[in-house]
Formats: structure tokens, sequence, C-alpha cells
């Protein structure tokens, strides 16, 4: 059936009735319109189990993601901050905080360096997976530029794709006065 443009109300077209006549109103005028017509619908709705999201912030500029969108009052999520500093972590809102690389980086960070950022993903690995599980969507989040987000985001999405999550990631990229040396990281 073909919805009438003649009205704003958009009104269907009925089999045996004109969709246009003369007056302009489609068949809510004409006189071979049924004037106690209903119709009738009926509905049978399943229970819908909801979606189990995760968001994960990943480094300083992930978990300053995390934080803003806590703070918007997003509701149904659960929330992660993941990061090789410790002291970065007790500023965060996010329900689960989670520091990766304690044997390697001591709580300290990266200090800018994406290839410490990966190893310290590599070390706590499994306590990755298992803050992702009984995910059905993660939500990956961080800047690049610096240590930890440009080297453990990439490995904790493997780890979210590998166990067979909807995995999706928004990335930051640093502003050009951050500096030539942050925007090729």
């Amino acid at each position: 059936m073909a919805p009438s443009t003649s009205s704003a109300s958009a009104l269907l077209h009925l089999p045996g009735l004109p969709p246009r006549g003369p007056h302009r109103g489609g068949w809510r005028n004409h006189p071979r319109r049924p004037r106690h017509a209903a119709v009738r619908c009926s509905f049978a709705f399943a229970p819908v189990e909801t979606a189990r999201i995760k968001v994960v912030g990943v480094g300083g500029g992930g978990n300053n993601a995390v934080n803003r969108m806590i703070g918007s009052g997003l509701q149904g999520i659960e929330f992660y901050a993941i990061n090789t500093d410790s002291q970065a972590l007790v500023n965060s809102q996010a329900q689960h905080p989670l520091q990766i690389g304690e044997q390697l980086t001591r709580g300290l960070g990266t200090g800018g360096n994406p290839n410490l950022g990966e190893q310290a993903a590599e070390e706590s690995k499994e306590v990755i997976a298992n803050a992702l599980r009984d995910s059905d969507l993660v939500f990956i989040t961080a800047g690049m530029g610096g240590g930890t987000g440009s080297g453990a985001a990439p490995v904790v999405a493997q780890i979210a794709k590998e166990a067979g999550y909807l995995t999706v990631g928004v990335v930051t990229y640093p502003f050009s006065f951050e500096g030539r040396k942050r925007s090729l990281q």
C-alpha cells in the first residue's frame, strides 16, 4: 500500500477507493469510505535480553573519555579504565579500574612509549580477558600518541575479537600543537 501524498496525516490507500479525489483530502471524505472501520493489531512480544555493553578506556585519553561518558549519565553500561599508571586510575570514575603491566612498569606508566604499553597489555592478557568476559559489545576508546593507549588498545581489541565479542574502537589523534613525536606514535 502506498501512502497518500496529498494529506499531511499520511493516509493509506484502500483498495477500491481512489487515492486522491478532487477534494484533495484523499479518501478521508469520500462517500464510499467505511465510516466505522477499525484496525486491530496484536503482537506477541518475547522477553528481550538486554545487550551487555562494556566501554573500556585505555590509557590517559581513553580514561578521560570514560569519565566524560559517566558524567553524562549513560546507563546500562559497564565502564572499565585500563592504565599502566596507578595514580591515573585513582582519579578514574569507572566502576572497574584495571592496572596492567604491574611487573613491567611498577605502576609508573609507560612514559609515552607504545612498545611498553603493548608489553604491559600482553603481560596482563588474562586479567583483560576476565574483565571482558560475558560481553555482547565492547567499545574501546583510547588516545593515540601516548604509550598505553597507542600500545595496549590494539591488544585489548584483539582479546575482545578473539573472544567473539562485537568490538568497536574509537580513538582520538593528537592535536598538531602536541608535537610531531606524538603524531607519529
